[in-house]
């Protein structure tokens, strides 16, 4: 039987070939042309929209509209990898990354603004949730990417900016559903801060900004976003009239709307951007008298350490104010009187009122509302001056020992018939004998003559703990330096909490000592 052997040595070679038929010759004519075509295939241009998962071969024209760090907070901020945002010549959004092992290859080339060349990258689907396109497809950089700058603008142009503003109304329906994050523009209103010498992440923004729809919204800012906000207002020489925020993820507490920010979020003011530039040509102009003061910032507070004698000091003969605080203490048991947690709305974590089958939230009013386990802990704590009762929520517990409320006890009965099945979580009472430092929000409440306990609103780790501050020692008088000898995880964002609730004085047998927990029904609010 014949044979026929072919040896193709380079598809864009001419092909060496023995047949034994002139059909032979067809064939290899036909599968030349194929392989030539195929080579033509992956030096062609492709679109952001056309985009097919697998490797992609092709080359995009992008241009990098912005890039981020995303870092592992469980680990100490770990770097993960290195996010970003392309737009094409149709201003399709599609975002890009970079893993950690590979950034130091591209790190440099990266410029915001600028046009790229893009080929020889992975196309993967889309993470589903925190959304920064509507892309179903998101760009992975590889071992064998190409990313080169283009210095000339192409013949077709590449949008400069995209932004994904959205109206209020889908902020509100987006809220608590971590499906996408929006950006934000609107005409600042407010400024509050709150900044810390001693913590290095104790940092804290709030932004009220006016939609250009009349409503306000609450833009809040933690840690390093709250540093580079700082950071670019000095720079900037002004308070600015329009702001832009991107990537902010909405959340609803206490009935009210939030925007807090991502590792994603960039900063943009007044005529920074085309789209800022719009409206802040359209505002009229300021009317007030050139010597007064039209600052918009309500309120920049200095956080300050004290001890436990100095807060319940302060309380006594302070005019009632907001302010805050540090404090390191040492947890020293849990006070049971009103137990460790409360049915709380599953939509706003408002208390819900107890019907005789259901549940009703006055906040959401809604007369069969769904109920979700919530922390709220009292802790008795003392340092070497004083004793106090610090009381914390579902959000700074839930962060402090890495477990959710619903995660360790259950919710028995329905309405006033209503318990949960453990008297304390285990997990709650190992912290008794740890010290932290406790960040404290003191409101109106505590300066009345009922406080009895502060409201803590960040806890922080041992590599955090803030110094003990300087106070006169009588003569004859030692204090001994404080210790620490446990660790915890800090909050990654702080959470307005309803702190009406009045405080219990601290009582030795309702506390918890280490290592005593029960399996019954505990006393729940």
């Amino acid at each position: 039987m014949n044979v026929t052997t072919f040896r193709l040595h380079r598809l864009h070679s001419p092909v060496k070939r023995d047949y034994a038929t002139p059909k032979h010759s067809i064939r290899l004519i036909v599968f030349q042309a194929l392989a030539t075509g195929v080579c033509k295939m992956a030096n062609s241009q492709i679109l952001l929209a056309d985009l097919k998962a697998g490797r992609c071969s092709n080359t995009a024209e992008v241009r990098l509209l912005r890039f981020w760090e995303a870092r592992n907070v469980r680990k100490g901020g770990e770097l993960m990898s290195i996010d970003m945002l392309f737009v094409d010549e149709n201003s399709t959004l599609t975002q890009g990354s970079i893993s950690a092992n590979r950034q130091l290859r591209f790190r440099e080339r990266l410029i915001e603004g600028s046009l790229y060349t893009l080929s020889g990258f992975d196309v993967t689907r889309n993470n589903p949730n925190f959304r920064l396109s509507d892309a179903p497809l998101s760009i992975r950089f590889n071992e064998g990417t190409e990313f080169v700058e283009k210095k000339t603008e192409p013949v077709r142009p590449i949008p400069t900016e995209v932004f994904r503003f959205m109206p209020y109304t889908q902020l509100i329906s987006l809220a608590n559903t971590g499906k996408q994050l929006p950006d934000i523009m609107g005409e600042l209103n407010a400024i509050r801060s709150t900044i810390t010498d001693c913590i290095p992440g104790a940092q804290r923004v709030m932004l009220t900004l006016r939609l250009e729809s009349g409503e306000n919204v609450c833009v809040s800012m933690f840690d390093s976003k709250a540093l580079a906000f700082h950071t670019k207002l000095d720079s900037y020489g002004k308070e600015p009239k329009i702001v832009i925020v991107t990537s902010v993820n909405p959340k609803i507490v206490g009935g009210r709307l939030f925007l807090n920010s991502t590792s994603g979020t960039h900063l943009y003011f007044d005529t920074e951007t085309d789209a800022g530039n719009a409206v802040f040509s359209t505002l009229a102009v300021n009317a007030a008298d050139p010597g007064e003061s039209s600052s918009k910032v309500v309120h920049a507070q200095k956080i300050e350490p004290m001890t436990v004698h100095e807060l319940n000091q302060f309380i006594n003969p302070a005019d009632s104010q907001i302010i805050e605080f540090l404090c390191t203490a040492k947890v020293t048991g849990i006070q049971l009187e009103d137990g460790w947690c409360y049915i709380g709305c599953s939509e706003c974590s408002k208390k819900l009122v107890r019907e005789v089958s259901s549940f009703t939230c006055v906040s959401c009013n809604e007369t069969n509302a769904i109920a979700s386990l919530r922390y709220r802990v009292t802790m008795s704590v003392s340092d070497n001056t004083d004793t106090a009762a610090f009381l914390a929520f579902d959000m700074e517990m839930a962060k402090l020992i890495n477990i959710k409320a619903s995660e360790v006890a259950q919710i028995v009965g329905i309405g006033v018939s209503a318990s949960v099945d453990t008297e304390i979580p285990q997990s709650i009472a190992d912290i008794v004998g740890r010290t932290y430092t406790f960040q404290l929000k003191l409101t109106d409440f505590n300066f009345t003559s009922k406080h009895q306990t502060f409201t803590v609103s960040r806890i922080f780790p041992e590599r955090a703990l803030a110094p003990m501050p300087s106070f006169a020692i009588t003569e004859g008088t030692t204090i001994p330096d404080a210790t620490v000898n446990q660790t915890c995880c800090g909050a990654e964002e702080t959470t307005a909490f309803d702190s009406s609730t009045a405080k219990r004085p601290l009582m030795a047998e309702a506390q918890v000592p280490i290592g005593e927990t029960g399996r019954k029904k505990a006393h729940l609010e």
